[in-house]
């Protein structure tokens, strides 16, 4: 019984450990219970065995982390390159940045040139002359004392102008200025602020010295002379403003505001040619510039060259209607006895501004060339009535006999009328 018994367990070990066995590990796994006595008695029953390809890439070599010595060589190559690059840019900025440090070419002469003044003197004190040195001002711990309290005196009185100027109190913010100056008379800022009211408020003929003192002081700085110039013109010193404006010119060729003044500067002078040119470079850089269409305008009415005239006449009613823009127009048809031109003027004109600022128009001895036709009775008539156009008519009749009857012999009525008073 106790040999049979033990010999039933041995299948349901036997099964134990086949069911134990993990049937995963491959075509080259095999079971335990398989194995040869040897194995039992050497105790590797249990142990499996997973033999792989000799091909399989677990058994190459692990080389795929490893970089080549070409990898290294072109990295250190890129490294040095980088540092290379950035040696050289930065040597180059500071090269680029000492050269904009320097002064330029003006500013040297200019150095120069002032330099030179000084040493004219040919002694000491004509050299200091504008600037006392420390021994002729006896420095001491007074004199700084009393110099910072006029620094801060001054400063005070500018931050009160200042404050004034901007709430559009101008009369007390030029008495704070001129205060400032009384404390210190070259103290630019205070100078600089004077000059703006003065040119705000129209009072051109103080703002020239304080503009001239601080080209002076500052050089040859643009919008000191922009100021100089505007002074200059309007406090009526035209000559003086030409001078200033032809100099400018050579370094603002195209600025409309000098070019302006040039221009009325010449026609001054009696040099309408020229006038004429500038003003048509004017309307080259600005096809729309009132200014020079008035002014070309007006240059063309004068000579009597009305088709000429006309397109800026017409440019201008187009941009900007006005009634002497509309009868300039009527007189430049009616001098080329264009009656039909004339008078659709003289009705947009009436349309646009009313009767009453059109009928004086028509008592003007410059539309008679076109008085007797039919469009201008027909409008005059529509206008003032019929009575009225033909008593102007007749008025206009005896003076044309009364002038002719006092003018010498050979000389011709003029067809031309006074340009000086158009605006």
């Amino acid at each position: 019984m106790k040999f049979f018994r033990k010999k039933n367990a041995r299948p349901a070990e036997a099964a134990r450990k086949t069911t134990g066995t993990n049937a995963d590990h491959g075509l080259y796994s095999r079971y335990t219970a398989d194995g040869s006595p040897d194995e039992y008695a050497s105790g590797s029953a249990g142990r499996q065995t997973n033999r792989t390809s000799r091909h399989s890439p677990s058994r190459t070599r692990e080389t795929s982390n490893r970089a080549s010595n070409w990898a290294i060589a072109m990295l250190l190559l890129r490294t040095g390159l980088i540092v290379v690059l950035l040696v050289g840019g930065f040597f180059v900025l500071k090269l680029v940045l000492n050269r904009m440090a320097e002064p330029s070419e003006k500013e040297q002469k200019r150095w120069e040139a002032k330099a030179t003044q000084m040493g004219k003197g040919g002694s000491a004190d004509a050299v200091s002359a504008g600037t006392p040195n420390a021994q002729a001002l006896g420095v001491s711990p007074e004199l700084i004392g009393q110099r910072l309290g006029q620094w801060e005196e001054t400063e005070r009185h500018l931050r009160s102008a200042e404050a004034l100027s901007r709430r559009g109190i101008d009369e007390e913010a030029m008495q704070r200025l001129g205060l400032a100056l009384q404390v210190m008379p070259d103290n630019r800022a205070a100078q600089e602020m004077l000059v703006g009211i003065y040119m705000r408020r129209g009072l051109y003929t103080e703002a020239v010295p304080l503009c001239l003192h601080l080209l002076d002081q500052e050089g040859w700085k643009q919008e000191l002379q922009m100021n100089l110039l505007q002074a200059l013109q309007k406090s009526g010193q035209r000559a003086s403003a030409l001078v200033l404006a032809e100099r400018m010119l050579q370094e603002q060729p195209n600025n409309l505001t000098v070019l302006s003044i040039a221009a009325a500067g010449q026609i001054g002078l009696g040099n309408t040619n020229t006038a004429l040119t500038l003003f048509e470079r004017m309307l080259e850089n600005d096809a729309k510039n009132t200014v020079a269409l008035r002014s070309c305008g007006a240059i063309h009415f004068a000579r009597g060259d009305y088709s000429n005239s006309v397109p800026y006449y017409v440019e201008l009613v187009r941009l900007d209607p006005k009634p002497d823009y509309y009868q300039a127009l009527a007189h430049c048809y009616a001098q080329q006895n264009q009656a039909g031109k004339a008078v659709v003027f003289m009705g947009q004109a009436a349309s646009l501004f009313g009767g009453t600022e059109i009928s004086p128009w028509l008592k003007d001895a410059v539309y008679d060339p076109i008085r007797e036709s039919a469009e201008f009775r027909s409008f005059a008539d529509r206008l003032v009535g019929v009575e009225t156009r033909k008593a102007i008519e007749a008025i206009n009749k005896r003076e044309a006999e009364k002038s002719s009857s006092q003018m010498p012999a050979g000389m011709d009525l003029p067809k031309q009328p006074d340009l000086k008073g158009r605006k």
